[in-house]
């Protein structure tokens, strides 16, 4: 076995006939020697041992199972590429990416809250949009079989089914969308006669017809749910509700914050609301589906989001994204920023022409707009700083009422919905190729 990466002398402790025991720090070197003897051998051996995993369990905790069972995937894998007589450093270079995610994990769980907070801008910016940009392209192939509806359309149905009768300021609060495509949203479901409404300011409600329709995609709407929420107890969900809430009331008071900056109010740093304001301005979020509060956080976020990347570099909210990603790790080859950004070739390359004709993009080896490796230049650079320390202070804004254990659960839950929407996704698009065939 390649010993470059065996444990450091000293930190095994003797205990006798029972063997070494392991100290906390020592997971990694337990991980490595379970994926390298897994990579060597052809035959694959038994579970890691009893002594190996309880000490991974006392090091990682509840992260320990999935920690032994992403080396061990990952191992087994890799004898189809790289076998062992030929690419030793190839297979010890993508093992250290998988430590270092792992340990990344482990101090997310473990580290002081400073720490912790500084690890999360991308789960709650960029991770968030992905999972409901995943979620919503599966939705147009699902709801496109029974009646074909816009995202908003859908959501002002399921929302005056659930909430009854409503004026359209109450409706854009709650789906978090501005005034203006609300309007335009009821104005589509008046001509399909699925609303009505005695005036022009009384509440919409649903007409026969937006029941029934309301009440067919409701069932699949449920089905869809189910899928995504799949290993999610009816416990951890309500928890998962009520932390939405209360990052909801944060999303908001960025938005007003930032609306005050483009109105040329003074303040500069994000504020909580007075009680008063918070009871004028509560958003009652859909408990009945999970993606519908989401859905609603992204929003306002999103809304805020767009007015402090204009007003901190010119940039749109998908432009700074892209930057940032170009940012992230450069150069980035064109297949890996499409992957990250869930987007088609068409708008990503729109998108990354256009920075680089700003100067703020340059990109190396082929030319073609699908060929080379993209990297910020200096003047981009000095963008992506600003986006990436304007991303962590709207994180840690917007994660401070949650303490550590409350955080940890909500994004362990997140993570669940996001392993599912992937699934969901996956199964969506195979039914479209079959619809095709």
């Amino acid at each position: 076995m390649d010993t470059r990466h065996a444990p450091p002398e000293g930190n095994f402790v003797n205990s006798g006939l029972d063997g070494p025991t392991v100290g906390a720090t020592d997971w990694r070197s337990l991980l490595r020697r379970r994926a390298e003897t897994l990579w060597r051998n052809t035959v694959e051996t038994a579970a890691v041992d009893d002594v190996c995993l309880s000490a991974v369990t006392r090091a990682l905790g509840p992260l320990a199972d999935d920690a032994v069972k992403a080396v061990e995937a990952y191992a087994i894998g890799a004898r189809q590429w790289s076998p062992p007589e030929s690419t030793p450093a190839r297979f010890s270079s993508r093992l250290d990416l998988i430590l270092k995610g792992i340990e990344a994990s482990a101090d997310a769980r473990l580290m002081p809250v400073a720490a912790e907070e500084s690890a999360q801008p991308h789960v709650i910016q960029s991770e968030l949009w992905q999972v409901l940009h995943k979620v919503r392209e599966s939705a147009e192939l699902s709801y496109s079989r029974e009646q074909y509806l816009i995202e908003l359309d859908r959501r002002l149905l399921f929302l005056l089914q659930n909430a009854g009768a409503l004026v359209p300021a109450d409706i854009s609060s709650a789906v978090g969308v501005d005034k203006a495509q609300v309007s335009r949203s009821v104005k589509r479901l008046l001509e399909m006669r699925l609303v009505e409404r005695e005036q022009i300011r009384a509440p919409l409600r649903l007409t026969r017809d937006g029941e029934r329709l309301g009440k067919r995609l409701s069932r699949m709407a449920e089905l869809r749910n189910r899928e995504l929420t799949i290993d999610i107890s009816e416990a951890e969900l309500a928890e998962f509700f009520e932390a939405i809430e209360i990052l909801l009331d944060r999303a908001i008071a960025l938005y007003d914050q930032e609306r005050a900056l483009v109105q040329g109010g003074k303040s500069t740093e994000p504020s909580d609301r007075d009680d008063e304001d918070k009871q004028a301005e509560k958003v009652v979020i859909d408990r009945s589906r999970i993606i519908a509060p989401l859905m609603t956080l992204s929003a306002y976020f999103s809304r805020s989001g767009a007015l402090a990347f204009k007003r901190l570099t010119g940039l749109s909210t998908f432009e700074a994204f892209v930057l940032s990603e170009i940012g992230m790790n450069p150069p980035i080859e064109w297949s890996a920023l499409v992957a990250a950004l869930a987007r088609d070739h068409s708008q990503a390359a729109r998108t990354v022409n256009a920075l680089v004709e700003r100067g703020l993009v340059s990109r190396e080896g082929k030319p073609g707009r699908r060929h080379g490796r993209f990297y910020p230049s200096d003047e981009g650079q000095k963008l992506v700083e600003v986006i990436q320390e304007a991303g962590r202070q709207r994180s840690t804004f917007l994660l401070a009422p949650l303490e550590p254990a409350h955080r940890a659960r909500f994004l362990s839950t997140f993570d669940k919905v996001r392993r599912n929407a992937v699934a969901q996704l996956a199964r969506e698009r195979a039914f479209a190729e079959i619809d095709r065939a």
